[in-house]
């Protein structure tokens, strides 16, 4: 009996746990998380402090899981160059006017920035030094 109500107990738990925490993509049946998103909690901040230094380039032709026509913050860390944190932009009004021209450009700018990211709705098949995440800036200059 006491491995009969364990065995139920632990069922149900993960059905709560899956169902709770996941939507379907309407359009693919997709599951996705519903913690996701540039409108969703903060995962971690970086702040001004932290002096990164980037490029920041206008995506408009990769079209892989939705990042076409989207601004692209590309970090590659000091003593790791295999890697690389990618970040795309929420809030694009704070982007000053030398950042948004490069929609008609197509050149890659170095920037020192900050802000709060937030965690992406799909999962980038990359390798485990890759990350892949949406930034809504609180502060941004060109280098």
């Amino acid at each position: 009996m006491f491995k009969r109500t364990c065995l139920i107990t632990m069922l149900l738990t993960l059905f709560y746990l899956f169902s709770s925490s996941c939507k379907k993509n309407g359009e693919t049946n997709e599951i996705i998380p519903t913690n996701c998103g540039c409108d969703n909690p903060i995962r971690t901040t970086i702040t001004d402090s932290s002096n990164l230094i980037a490029t920041i380039e206008y995506n408009k032709y990769y079209n892989d899981y939705n990042f076409k026509n989207k601004f692209t913050i590309v970090y590659v860390e000091r003593n790791c160059s295999n890697c690389v944190h990618t970040m795309f932009i929420c809030n694009e009004a704070i982007l000053p006017q030398q950042v948004l021209d490069l929609k008609r450009t197509n050149q890659i700018l170095r920037v020192k920035f900050a802000g709060h990211l937030k965690p992406l709705c799909i999962k980038v098949p990359s390798p485990a030094d890759y990350t892949y995440e949406n930034i809504t800036l609180t502060n941004i200059a060109v280098q």
